[in-house]
């Protein structure tokens, strides 16, 4: 991965990270129905980082393969 991709994935698992957090204090308090719904928004952006997650690494897979073809 370049640099700025590899910044990219250490954001993303650094947010994931205070999402976890986050859920932990959620799990272990009452839940009105204003943390219920926080709640579902952090389950949908932990899905989206997972995906971005993945897309970089496929980016990645596929620069490997380009310059494998290219020093050929």
């Amino acid at each position: 991965m370049g640099s700025d991709k590899s910044v990219q994935v250490l954001t993303l698992l650094k947010e994931i990270s205070v999402l976890k957090e986050l859920d932990s204090a959620y799990e272990a308090g009452p839940k009105t129905q204003g943390e219920q719904n926080a709640h579902q928004q952090r389950q949908e952006r932990h899905q989206g980082i997972a995906e971005e997650i993945k897309a970089l690494a496929k980016e990645k897979k596929n620069d490997e393969q380009q310059s494998e073809s290219s020093d050929r």
